[in-house]
């Protein structure tokens, strides 16, 4: 179980075949989102919720541009870091939206401020920054706007939700939003001076030093307002406009009571205190504004948002640890960016975790492999490991998993997948895709296995059939014994088939002389001569008497050869064809046959 930001990401094993993995609020007891739910079986079917799985899809598309696109000597420029986090954030916002996920709202607000205080060029102020991450992430604004319309009524008047609606886009820096909401009440002299006063700001003026003055404006021009009493008649219009002004009192009282988090208060802190704020400066105020908002009740270090700010790097790298989104490629994009030994180290951690969980428990094992394959040579002993563990659904699967191993060079792995593969179709009865995955293995040893196997098991019409044959070369054909065997004996049972008897004669007699064929073969291969050798005088072939020679030689090697693995019926089948052979000879010598 590990928790981060208020969350709880774990797994839970109900039985010996299923494995839950689940993402819960400890805040509400009740609420808990299946993340994956997956049933170690043949169809390894996942049944979790597809926004999840399309995340991991589409951040493993982004980090795979990304490793494509950077060197592991160089850090990345900036912008390309840009470029490349605006595509990671855009996923967890996607994310969010579609999965109506405040946990995954926060992982974007996160990335999102990371990008603008430590990836971004940095040609642009702190408070126009943190104005504008405002603006981008904090997407319960938008509620808070549909209630505050919501709960006008004008039966019963302003209700208090409408006011806090107002406060919510104040707080934020969504000063729009703020101005579309006054705009509709009545229109009244006060309502039209503080609307003129949020009109007359522009957040771009803080990035640029020439519109200095006009900042102090805006700051005058508040000022002007509250002496001439320009909010006298609405408290609550005052009381934003001293929030605005950065009165102590009134910053420290609001705020609780209309956001949730003090990160949220961030860009409005700074903007009303010091709008010019360098990062030395921010640090300080947001110690203060964090203080303000919730007092000693949570560590620093235990803070994400603080550390962040902070540049905490290694409390930062903590609490990130159990966000796979974060962990995996925030950090990997940190390092890509600092080429920092210390985020190196923590993302390969953090990387070779995640991807072992993706690779074992869900149809996400390419990603995996993916991610497993970029953490260098201890991801690729890991990757090996895991392809010789795991189910191997069909072909496909199968290829690609070769594939990858080819292209990394994992021989162990490789000779797994495809020795399942033999052994499988072997089981099947499915004799050509057997032999053609075994000769993917290239091993002698399971080579000579199947072909054993087909030879044994297979009918004459599969055997016959054997497609994987037909498209071997000479070369490697007669690279192995075996199959030199099952090539000519596959030719030699076509001819039987079609009735070419003169063809069947001239394979059959160097099928049986040659050299390594399994004892088990001969049987049938004996079996077939003596038929073809009683049927001579009707069929009119003749043997010469140099084959006859020489098949009477084999014979009685092969007797003194083969003795200790014959049985009685071999035994009485040699010594028939034996002599079968001699009186031929004897016959061939009498009439005068020339050798051929």
């Amino acid at each position: 179980m590990a928790e981060f930001g208020g969350r709880e990401y774990g797994i839970a094993v109900s039985d010996s075949s299923t494995v839950f993995a689940y993402l819960a609020n400890p805040s509400k007891s009740k609420e808990i989102d299946m993340i994956m739910v997956e049933k170690e079986s043949q169809s390894r079917q996942i049944l979790g919720t597809p926004n999840l799985r399309r995340l991991v899809i589409e951040m493993f598309s982004v980090f795979d541009r990304c490793q494509r696109g950077s060197s592991p000597d160089k850090p990345l420029d900036t912008a390309s870091c840009c470029t490349f986090s605006t595509a990671y954030r855009s996923v967890l916002y996607n994310a969010a939206v579609s999965h109506n996920s405040t946990e995954f709202m926060t992982d974007f607000a996160l990335w999102s401020l990371y990008e603008k205080l430590w990836f971004s060029p940095g040609n642009s102020s702190i408070c126009a920054d943190l104005i504008l991450w405002a603006n981008q992430s904090f997407n319960f604004v938008k509620e808070a706007v549909e209630n505050a319309a919501d709960a006008l009524d004008p039966v019963s008047g302003i209700a208090e939700e409408f006011w806090k609606g107002v406060a919510i886009t104040l707080l934020t820096c969504n000063f729009q939003e703020c101005i579309e909401l006054l705009s509709l009440l009545e229109r009244t002299p006060e309502i039209e001076a503080f609307v003129g006063m949020l009109n007359f700001f522009d957040h771009e003026n803080l990035s640029d030093e020439a519109m200095v003055d006009r900042v102090n404006e805006w700051k005058e021009l508040m000022r002007e307002n509250m002496a001439n009493g320009s909010y006298e008649n609405n408290e609550n219009l005052k009381y934003m406009a001293k929030l605005l002004l950065g009165e102590e009192r009134y910053l420290c009282s609001i705020a609780p009571r209309v956001l949730n988090e003090w990160w949220q208060y961030l860009p409005f802190y700074v903007l009303v205190k010091n709008p010019f704020a360098g990062h030395s400066e921010l640090i300080e105020l947001a110690s203060e504004c964090r203080y303000t908002f919730l007092g000693d009740e949570v560590p620093e270090e235990q803070d994400v948002f603080w550390c962040l700010v902070a540049k905490d790097d290694t409390n930062f790298q903590q609490l990130v640890a159990s966000n796979p989104w974060l962990a995996v490629h925030l950090v990997d994009l940190i390092h890509k960016s600092t080429q920092d030994p210390e985020f190196a180290l923590m993302r390969r951690i953090h990387m070779l975790d995640y991807a072992s969980v993706l690779i074992m428990h869900s149809p996400l094992w390419e990603i995996g492999a993916g991610y497993l394959a970029a953490c260098g040579i201890e991801g690729l002993l890991r990757l090996e490991s895991h392809i010789e563990g795991i189910y191997i659904e069909d072909d496909e699967m199968a290829e690609q998993l070769l594939e990858l191993c080819e292209m990394h060079r994992l021989e162990d792995a490789k000779s797994c997948v495809t020795n399942t593969m033999t052994i499988r179709y072997l089981k099947q009865n499915e004799w050509s895709a057997a032999l053609a995955w075994a000769l993917k293995t290239g091993s002698k040893k399971t080579i000579d296995m199947t072909v054993t196997r087909i030879v044994s098991s297979s009918s004459k019409d599969e055997l016959a059939a054997l497609r994987v044959l037909g498209s071997i070369s000479s070369n490697s054909v007669l690279s192995l014994p075996s199959l030199t065997f099952l090539y000519s004996y596959q030719r030699f049972v076509k001819m039987m088939q079609s009735g070419d008897v003169l063809g069947c004669v001239q394979h059959l007699i160097p099928l049986i002389m040659m050299p390594g064929v399994p004892t088990q073969y001969y049987y049938d291969l004996f079996d077939y001569l003596i038929a073809i050798i009683k049927e001579d005088g009707r069929t009119g072939i003749r043997f010469s008497k140099e084959i006859l020679y020489e098949l009477s030689t084999f014979l009685s090697t092969f007797s003194l050869d083969k003795s200790r693995e014959l049985n009685a019926n071999y035994v009485k089948k040699v010594k028939v064809l034996k002599k079968m052979v001699m009186l031929k000879m004897a016959d061939s010598i009498a009439k005068g046959i020339a050798c051929s």
